[in-house]
């Protein structure tokens, strides 16, 4: 940022990383929130699209700050935060930290661990708690263990773990923050001195155990802790006097590298003492003049306080540097001096006319400074200074407002100053100023507790009812913060205490629902008592409906709910969104307490009578709830009332499923003991039973259990999947083997008869079909109903690990489809040589091995242009005079499309010459095999199409007659996910907040949709594009040879690809088993939260359904020049391609428009739900979309 080192290098530029004006840090900051919540359960957890907006605010309030960002997460993920609370964190790093430390120590509390704060300030390296628990025992000896450790505890959100493990403060800008008064305030201010204190005299206790390194240190902080400053000679008898051993000349070299360690502030004084204290000889140091140039400072410290020194001040003004020139802070002399509380040289600063109305780049100037830290003396200067000024500036100085907002009343009224906030009032400061969020003094005040101040300021005339810009008055922000006291001596003041925030909440509703979480936190079941007996209404329900019984409830505060019962709220009240009853917010306050596992709030709440059969919206019970949020005690709790244990919901799930689903094997236990009657055969809407379920999610133990309690091993659900096919489409090693060894079918298949090597084969997945070939002896012949094998479609594809595994374990090379085809057709087709080669490396393979219209696979290959393939089937021996049943050879073929290289390689491995006109070879170049001419009529009249790629590895070309049948056919195809994927919503079209609200989906239910309703900008359509093949790009064709029997001359034209391909392999997995999968759980404002309004859905039709497995024939199309487009002249050629349609992926038609396509699933009766859950989680092409709609 320096101006001058810019102007030192010719094309110099800045670069900033965190200027949120820049896309690309903007990007940065989305994307890290994005993947937070992607990868964080706990984070989903409390995510609802209306919390959403608060992480759109939180990036912006980080201002690029990634340290800002990730304390605020944490903080979220540990429940120490609520969604809803960052509206009130502020938006600096230091800000931030100031309020997290009024979160986690109210009411004095940080009094409490400080030494503890002190001592690892101080540390030069991570402590043991062990070794924190003795430095800190040297302060208080009445310390015992079990404090220490609710100490450490309650510090736990501010630390993290060291090697071995040690505790250490979260970030270094935090420890600084610690010490800086400027940010911190004197109620956070710790002292490394203080530390350094502790920490030497922990060491003084081990004082004849210590080693050369222990000595050093024990030097260290005995120089460092500030004592005797004035005598160093009583430190060097501290050291005598604690037996320190001394350490002989042999030693040098081991000390010179402890000494080369220590802090350069203590470089010289460290060794000083030891050669003082007698320790050490001034032989251990290799410098001989090391004695005589290290002079111990009996100044103190002096040279670094320089600054306060008015002789100091004297020398710089006389070297002509003026009063009022900032420092490299932006400070000036006297901002500074008032800023450290240097009384005598504020008012000599004063005298040499320093304006104290100059503002640092914070805005500050010295009075708010002082106001701040508190400094009484330094205030009473500069208000002095003020009545000698005129009304105007006395009255610009004492209303000044800092960029933040502050002024200086407020600023000392927060940082619990009285004496100073009596001084500011006396000069005349106005007791109501606000900043431009309408925030007082006498707020600041009570949101710090300081009872004292909110005495004076009322005293003063302060308007105790004045809200700010959120409607928060000082009461509510006394009551959030569980200030007793202060909340008591408003009320006294006639404070109004049902006086509402923007969203409807009084102070009642705000200790309901923002209670702090940390240890050590007491004092807010005594607020609501004492706000319930001013005459708080415990009925009164905030803008989402809510009233403090189902927030207290929801959040588990059971002392809370015990005052509102107390008080006369109704125990079984719903939410009613603005005062009207709504069916969908059907949440009791025993189901939201059972939805996040408060036992102690069951209990009471079952205690007082709540009715035990209530139902949400969507159909689950109290212990539907309770299973899925994984609480046995609140299950057995529930169990002993005598809920249903096989009572279902609306999605067909019993409490078992959902406690399966989520793996907790406790609860699954004690809802199959032989005291319940759980049945472990229970079917959900789409016939997956919970074991299914646990297989599918990779929950060993779960499965386990539900094996032992004897669960169906292979029942299948309506798409035809078992536990087995689950767990091993899922990727779930563990559990397949489990459920191999407890005599699972291997021969599992789908809905559409796929067998499930099949579909492992098909989504790519090596590592599991290596597992259920080598353990599950599943047999590679099985065949789908096309009668096509894995290793069809392994080939197909280009994979050529899986082709090996299935060669190697006894797969048939020339095993033949419905139509005949070999695997090595695919490979002609598809031109992938490296596939070529590993098939033709098979012992028993037939090259010349012909599908029931004839055409081998040098036929394909020879008509496709891949010379590559042509040449390597040659080399082998296949028959280049090979004639199919319409009397075309592989010469004939290549002749047609005019691929006269081909033409020419086949002749010259024997094959017939061809009898077409070739071209003069000094005229036309011989055809590269990349390119090829298109002959037919088709579209693309004139373009020239990418044989090798576009013709074979992209598309293969399906027969518009059986196409056409399909289309009327297929209604219940299973699997057409990458038709999905391409009708899934751009991701240019989301805002970050709808990519946020997609986190707050539940991931294993059926989701609402979050997208801009049918027509509007942005909004993907559900149906497929009539144009479906981008224009400009050719569309690949295949050649069409006149037949023999026809006896006619038929032009070529390409012919319409069914779907196109792809070489990447394209996961199915998610949507196979993973359609309508439902989710209890979510922590808070998740599902059950959208019971009561706050996450609506919204309906968006589905079109018709498309076709999606693979047509049985090699589809060809003939047709007359007169008649381009007719349906009627469709023939069956010999060489039209195989298309095995795997991987579906828009149709890439030369014929006419075909109907519009739209998504397909594995359950014909699919509803709305799984179409959304299909564009959230559904495309699964790496080579198209990714799984989530990135930024």
């Amino acid at each position: 940022q320096n101006k001058d080192v810019c102007k030192m290098f010719s094309g110099f530029h800045r670069l900033c990383l965190d200027d949120l004006r820049k896309p690309v840090a903007v990007r940065d900051v989305q994307q890290y929130i994005l993947c937070r919540l992607d990868e964080e359960a706990a984070l989903r957890r409390q995510l609802t699209p209306d919390t959403a907006d608060m992480l759109n605010l939180l990036h912006i309030k980080s201002g690029g700050c990634f340290l800002f960002l990730e304390r605020v997460l944490d903080g979220v993920a540990a429940g120490l935060v609520g969604l809803r609370e960052i509206r009130d964190i502020p938006g600096t790093l230091n800000g931030l930290y100031l309020w997290l430390c009024q979160r986690l120590f109210p009411r004095g509390l940080f009094v409490n661990i400080k030494p503890l704060l002190n001592v690892l300030l101080a540390a030069p390296r991570p402590l043991t708690p062990q070794q924190l628990f003795t430095a800190v025992w040297t302060q208080d000896t009445s310390l015992n263990i079990q404090d220490f450790q609710s100490k450490l505890h309650t510090l736990s959100p501010l630390l993290v773990d060291g090697p071995n493990g040690t505790k250490l403060l979260f970030h270094a800008n935090f420890t600084e923050w610690l010490t800086d008064v400027k940010y911190c305030t004197q109620k956070y201010l710790c002292s490394r001195t203080e530390g350094h204190s502790m920490l030497a005299m922990s060491l003084t206790l081990q004082g004849p155990q210590l080693d050369i390194d222990g000595i050093c240190q024990l030097a260290t902080h005995l120089v460092s802790s500030g004592h005797h400053k004035e005598n160093s000679s009583l430190l060097a008898l501290w050291m005598l006097s604690t037996s320190v051993p001394a350490l002989p000349p042999s030693c040098s070299q081991a000390l010179t590298v402890c000494l080369a360690q220590l802090p350069a502030l203590v470089s010289q004084e460290v060794p000083q003492l030891l050669l003082k204290s007698g320790l050490v000889s001034p032989s251990c140091f290799p410098d001989a003049d090391l004695n005589k140039d290290m002079q111990w400072n009996t100044d103190g410290d002096q040279p670094r306080k320089s600054l306060e020194m008015e002789v100091s001040v004297k020398k710089l003004l006389d070297s002509g540097m003026s009063v009022n020139q900032p420092t490299s802070t932006g400070q000036t002399l006297l901002a500074r001096a008032a800023h450290d509380g240097s009384a005598e040289l504020v008012k000599f600063l004063l005298t040499q006319k320093s304006d104290p109305l100059v503002s640092d780049p914070q805005g500050q100037t010295p009075l708010t400074l002082a106001s701040r830290q508190g400094h009484v003396n330094v205030l009473s200067i500069l208000l002095a200074w003020t009545k000698s000024q005129s009304t105007e500036t006395a009255v610009q100085m004492m209303e000044h407002v800092d960029n933040e907002g502050w002024t200086a009343l407020r600023s000392a009224a927060w940082g619990g100053h009285c004496e100073a906030v009596r001084l500011l009032l006396d000069a005349g400061a106005e007791v109501n100023g606000c900043d431009g969020d309408c925030r007082t003094a006498l707020r600041a005040a009570a949101w710090g507790g300081h009872e004292d101040i909110v005495l004076t300021l009322l005293d003063y005339g302060a308007q105790i009812n004045k809200a700010d810009s959120k409607g928060q008055t000082p009461l509510i922000a006394a009551a959030y913060m569980g200030h007793r006291e202060t909340v008591e001596i408003l009320l006294d003041h006639n404070a109004d205490v049902n006086l509402a925030d923007e969203d409807g909440r009084t102070a009642l509703s705000v200790v309901a629902l923002c209670v702090p979480t940390a240890a050590g936190i007491q004092g807010f079941g005594e607020v609501a008592g004492l706000l319930l007996e001013r005459g708080a209404d415990p009925g009164h329900r905030d803008h989402d409906g809510m009233t403090s019984l189902l927030l207290a409830a929801y959040e588990g505060h059971d002392d809370v709910v015990e005052l509102l019962l107390e008080a006369g709220a109704d125990v079984d009240e719903t939410a009613r969104p603005d005062g009207s009853f709504s069916s969908a917010a059907a949440v009791t306050p025993l189901l939201a307490a059972a939805a996040m596992g408060h036992m102690k709030t069951v209990s009471r709440l079952l205690f007082w009578g709540a009715a035990v059969d209530a139902i949400d919206c969507e159909g689950r019970t109290a212990l539907c709830l309770a299973a899925a949020r994984g609480s046995l005690e609140v299950v057995r709790a529930l169990l002993d009332r005598g809920l249903d244990e096989n009572h279902k919901d609306d999605l067909g799930w019993t409490p078992l499923h959902a406690a399966a689903c989520e793996g907790h094997r406790t609860v699954c236990a004690a809802l199959t003991d032989q005291g319940s009657m759980a049945r472990v055969g229970e079917m959900d809407i789409e016939g997956r039973t919970p074991l299914i379920l646990a297989a599918q999610e990779g929950h060993w133990s779960t499965v386990k259990l539900l094996l032992d309690r004897r669960s169906p091993i292979d029942h299948r659900a309506y798409d035809g999947h078992s536990a087995l096919s689950a767990a091993f489409l899922e990727g779930h090693a563990d559990v397949a083997e489990l459920l191999m060894k407890r005599g699972a079918d291997t021969d599992v298949r789908d809905a559409e008869g796929r067998p499930l090597l099949y579909l492992l084969v098909l989504n790519n997945c090596l590592d599991m079909a290596a597992l259920l070939i080598e353990k599950g002896g599943v047999p590679l012949e099985s065949r789908d109903s096309e009668g096509r094998t894995a290793l069809h479609v392994a080939s197909w594809q280009g994979n050529v690990e899986i082709v090996g595994l299935l060669l190697n374990h006894g797969a048939n090379p020339n095993t033949q489809d419905a139509e005949g085809r070999p695997p090595i057709h695919s490979v002609a087709w598809t031109g992938h040589v490296t596939m070529g080669h590993r098939l033709l490396e098979a012992s028993a393979v037939n090259i010349d091995l012909a599908c029931h219209q004839g055409a081998t696979a040098l036929s394909i290959a020879s008509q496709e242009g891949h010379s590559n393939i042509v040449r390597m089937l040659l080399e082998k021996g296949a028959n280049p005079n090979h004639v199919d049943k319409y009397g075309r050879s592989p010469v004939k073929v290549a002749g047609k499309r005019g691929l006269f290289n081909i033409v020419r390689l086949l002749e010259s491995f024997g094959a017939k010459p061809y009898l077409g006109q070739l071209p003069n070879s000094n005229t036309v170049s011989p055809m590269k095999p990349d390119k090829i001419p298109s002959l037919g009529l088709s579209e693309n009249n004139g373009v020239e199409v990418t044989g090798t790629t576009s013709s074979s590895s992209l598309s293969s070309p399906g027969s518009t007659g059986e196409r056409f049948h399909s289309l009327q056919s297929s209604q219940t195809s299973s699997t057409c996910h990458s038709l999905a994927t391409v009708q899934t919503v751009p991701a240019d079209s989301l805002s970050f907040i709808q990519q946020i609200q997609q986190h707050s989906l539940p991931r294993s239910r059926s989701r609402h949709s979050i997208l801009p309703p049918p027509g509007s900008t942005g909004m993907g359509s559900l149906r497929g594009n009539n144009q479906m093949q981008p224009t400009g790009i050719p569309h690949p064709t295949v050649c069409t040879v006149t037949a023999s029997v026809h006896s006619c001359d038929l032009s070529q034209k390409g012919l319409s690809p069914e779907l196109e391909y792809h070489d990447k392999i394209m996961k199915q997995n998610s949507n196979l088993i993973k359609n309508r999968r439902t989710n209890y759980i979510g922590g808070k404002w998740h599902s059950f939260m959208a019971s009561l309004g706050i996450m609506p859905g919204q309906e968006i039709p589905l079109g018709a359904k498309n076709r999606e497995n693979p047509p049985s024939d090699y589809p060809h199309r003939l047709q007359s020049p007169s008649q381009p487009e007719a349906w009627d002249s469709l023939t069956h050629n010999v060489l039209s391609p195989v298309c095995y349609n795997f991987v579906p992926t828009p149709p890439c038609s030369a014929l006419a428009d075909d109907g519009m396509f739209t998504i397909t699933t594995t359950d014909p009766q699919l509803h709305l739900k799984q179409a959304i859950k299909l564009q959230f989680e559904g495309p699964t092409s790496a080579a198209l979309y990714k799984r989530e709609t990135p930024l």
